[in-house]
């Protein structure tokens, strides 16, 4: 069924005056994401809690001077912001509702701004079912960039749900953003937006791979025709970060490629519930699912359709 949302959006420019906050922030997760966002608020000496499975990240988050707690229900005893920033819907469902999570907590008020890539179903579950506690409100919160971007504060914050919780914390997203857009009071909205944006990374990333292979099979060095196609109004974010990497077959991972097709997954759920038709989206997936029954392709960097293809392309 097609739902036609109406919401206001509100733009703020981060130029950061006070860095210091009473506020004792907690983060669950300390994935590529989580930690850039755990860096950035440690090194703005903010108040940080973590949680995360990572034992050698929390040993690491702890030297710098963040406070490690065992589970997330005793790190939201001790919070008055949770940023959830985990691997998709079933954890944040474990993180927030089995035992030790954050509902079990008997903190009396508690937002928690979820970073994780959901769509807007699994949000809006999460938000309802957080909302029947009283004094916890849920904003769906996902974000736009790496973390490299998390650790300058240059991320894109989207938020939707409770505006006078989103005004309670607009501080704390200006640490970790650049730009912080509010979409709205309905829970699951700036997810949507989330999706659509991620669709533009797998298929121009798609692009920027097969043009590749078109030059170079013509007899084209691929560096110059990635340096004139960055000096073109073509040139992408993703063609200037990632494509000197993807012709060198460096696949450090910002965003993994598993992780890309978790969200064009959730994509394709997504078309298939408001009745669309996205033909590049749904190749995009066969593509992406079929490099990533790889397990050697799967934990790089999501760049490495490049290399899949390439290997379709010399057989």
């Amino acid at each position: 069924m097609e739902i036609a949302y109406t919401f206001k959006t509100v733009l703020i420019c981060s130029k950061i005056v006070s860095l210091k906050s009473d506020m004792a922030i907690g983060v669950i997760g300390s994935g590529m994401l989580g930690t850039g966002i755990i860096e950035r608020l440690i090194e703005l000496d903010t108040k940080v809690n973590v949680y995360g499975r990572n034992k050698a990240k929390l040993t690491y988050f702890q030297d710098k001077g963040a406070k490690i707690f065992r589970d997330a229900r005793t790190l939201a005893e001790k919070s008055d912001l949770i940023i959830t920033c985990v691997t998709n819907f079933e954890s944040l469902k474990e993180i927030l509702f089995q035992n030790n999570g954050v509902m079990k907590c008997s903190n009396k008020e508690l937002i928690i701004a979820d970073c994780t890539t959901v769509n807007s179903d699994q949000s809006l579950y999460c938000s309802n079912l957080v909302g029947e506690r009283s004094g916890f409100t849920f904003l769906s919160t996902p974000v736009m960039g790496g973390p490299n971007d998390a650790k300058k504060g240059e991320l894109i914050s989207l938020v939707s749900g409770n505006e006078n919780s989103f005004k309670e914390i607009r501080h704390v997203l200006e640490k970790i953003s650049k730009h912080v857009f509010y979409v709205g009071q309905i829970n699951g909205v700036s997810n949507s937006i989330k999706l659509a944006l991620n669709l533009n990374i797998a298929i121009i990333t798609l692009s920027l791979s097969e043009g590749l292979i078109l030059a170079k099979h013509s007899g084209i060095d691929p560096n110059l025709y990635l340096q004139i196609l960055n000096l073109t109004k073509l040139k992408t974010g993703i063609s200037e970060r990632k494509g000197q990497m993807m012709i060198n077959n460096d696949y450090s991972p910002s965003f993994f490629l598993k992780n890309m097709l978790k969200d064009i997954d959730l994509m394709m759920d997504a078309s298939q519930d408001l009745r669309l038709f996205l033909p590049m989206t749904s190749l995009s997936q066969q593509l992406f699912r079929a490099a990533n029954n790889s397990d050697d392709r799967k934990n790089k960097d999501y760049s490495v359709i490049y290399q899949f293809l390439e290997e379709l392309n010399s057989k």
